[in-house]
């Protein structure tokens, strides 16, 4: 597999948008389909709707045609602006290569419903690696079979005008036979630099970070590609989806640096309860309209 992608080096610089427009504040709508969760958008103020197609009802081959042009309407109506969240099984480093052809494809029919929808961009979990962990092959196989994808779908993301976003994910556990990818921020900045394309862009998933190197660590890397955030707590080891403000991530850091930056893309919680997605939403809430907010040395409780 080595030597059989070609790699372009370089990568351009994605512009930032300073001052004019604030952080987004939106949700990953999960479990039920994307049309019940615009009046809960409406009803508790969130800008953007992620649509994660992991349940039954949002599975990509329920998005026919007329769904699609309707639920634009109901968005854009509702001045939500939206992206998509492939499924989460979907690896895209997959080591059989008809496996791995069937995930490309998969990712070339969601990037063409993304632009009839007039999403801005696709998330993507990068994929993962099957063996014993300490082996370098495991990984390096992995990783090459990763960028075989991505030279198939970054052509097709441009001609489509829609991103494709990679998503940063946690260390699989001790022990595990099993590799995450961009599981740190150095894979991920290797992997960022070696596609020049425009729609290769990154969703920070703040949780995930927390697990590994930190926010901090993986905003030096992301943030001129960063197109939108997963937020979520947890205790530092586990990735355990909790409300914002009850786990150890240093929110006010996080708000604090997207505002310096004059990041101007979506804030996505990425919860199960409805009851969730909104005490986490109003958490942020305060932080982002906070105009006295500090440089980050604050812990909120």
């Amino acid at each position: 597999m080595k030597g059989s992608c070609q790699i372009i080096h370089g990568r351009r610089k994605m512009p930032v948008d300073k001052g004019v427009r604030a952080v987004k504040l939106g949700f990953v709508a999960f479990p039920r389909p994307p049309e019940d969760y615009i009046p809960f958008a409406a009803e508790n103020g969130f800008a953007h709707m992620e649509i994660d197609l992991f349940s039954p009802p949002q599975w990509l081959e329920r998005f026919h045609r007329r769904r699609v042009q309707a639920l634009r309407q109901q968005l854009a109506s509702a001045g939500l602006t939206v992206s998509f969240h492939a499924a989460y099984v979907l690896n895209l480093a997959d080591y059989l290569p008809e496996i791995r052809a069937a995930a490309v494809r998969y990712m070339e029919r969601l990037l063409s419903v993304a632009n009839e929808l007039g999403a801005i961009w696709v998330t993507v979990h990068p994929g993962y690696g099957v063996g014993i962990p300490t082996l370098a092959w495991v990984r390096a196989l992995a990783l090459d079979c990763l960028r075989w994808s991505l030279e198939r779908l970054l052509p097709i993301a441009e001609r489509l005008k829609v991103s494709l976003a990679l998503e940063n994910i946690n260390p699989a556990p001790p022990g595990s036979e099993i590799v995450f990818l961009l599981d740190t921020p150095g894979e991920l900045a290797q992997i960022l630099s070696e596609f020049s394309s425009p729609m290769l862009a990154v969703c920070l998933d703040v949780g995930h970070a927390a697990v590994s190197e930190g926010f901090s660590a993986y905003w030096s890397v992301v943030k001129d590609r960063c197109v939108g955030l997963h937020v979520h707590d947890n205790d530092g080891h586990d990735d355990l989806h909790l409300v914002t403000g009850k786990g150890i991530i240093n929110w006010h850091e996080v708000i604090a640096t997207l505002k310096r930056s004059g990041f101007s893309g979506a804030v996505n919680v990425e919860l199960y309860d409805d009851a969730d997605k909104v005490a986490a939403k109003e958490f942020l809430e305060r932080l982002v309209t906070d105009p006295a907010l500090g440089d980050g040395s604050k812990k909120t409780a």
